[in-house]
């Protein structure tokens, strides 16, 4: 019988579930919501068909739990999702997993030549501002990155820390090329 690959999203979900122990569906949807990743879908329509779709792979199982005075299904891995999950993880990895990830800001940068320069600038201080936010966000999540195998986790939020300082670095250099100061009065 051949396996089926799993998507980049059921792979997540599957490591939450092993790096976390058992889990409620609730309580992966909030995971995905507190992201401070925007590629991440937090909703239920997103969340609740991927837990039926995992537990009719046979990938997890459901139990229901007590957990203080509520109880709750709480999915854990199979054998054959811990089968999954190693595949997912194991080398060779995708060029579109190691290479150049897309990029769509990047993508609008080459073509800001069909903007006014006043149009430019707009978008290059909203760029930094949005940049900035983000990155304000996952430094507060690699501060904040700890419970079981936290030294994992801390990994993953230093590498969203460092693309996102990257990416505030490059809008400030695009500016700096085309000779447009993103916050008047202060240098760059």
């Amino acid at each position: 019988m051949a396996h089926i690959e799993s998507s980049e999203i059921e792979g997540c979900v599957l490591a939450m579930i092993w790096a976390e122990g058992p889990l409620t569906p609730y309580a992966i949807r909030k995971d995905f919501l507190n992201s401070p990743n925007p590629q991440w879908s937090g909703s239920a329509g997103t969340t609740y068909p991927l837990i039926a779709r995992l537990r009719r792979r046979g990938w997890i199982r459901s139990e229901v739990r007590l957990r203080g005075k509520r109880k709750g299904n709480h999915v854990s891995l199979t054998s054959a999702g811990l089968k999954a999950l190693r595949r997912w993880l194991c080398a060779p990895l995708a060029e579109w997993v190691v290479g150049v990830p897309p990029d769509p800001l990047r993508t609008r940068v080459r073509f800001l030549g069909v903007l006014s320069a006043r149009e430019q600038r707009e978008f290059l201080r909203a760029a930094e501002r949005g940049t900035h936010k983000h990155l304000k966000a996952v430094e507060n999540d690699w501060r904040h990155s700890y419970g079981p195998r936290t030294r994992f986790r801390k990994l993953q939020a230093r590498g969203a820390v460092l693309s996102m300082q990257a990416r505030c670095a490059y809008v400030r250099e695009v500016a700096r090329t085309l000779g447009m100061p993103l916050r008047r009065g202060r240098k760059q």
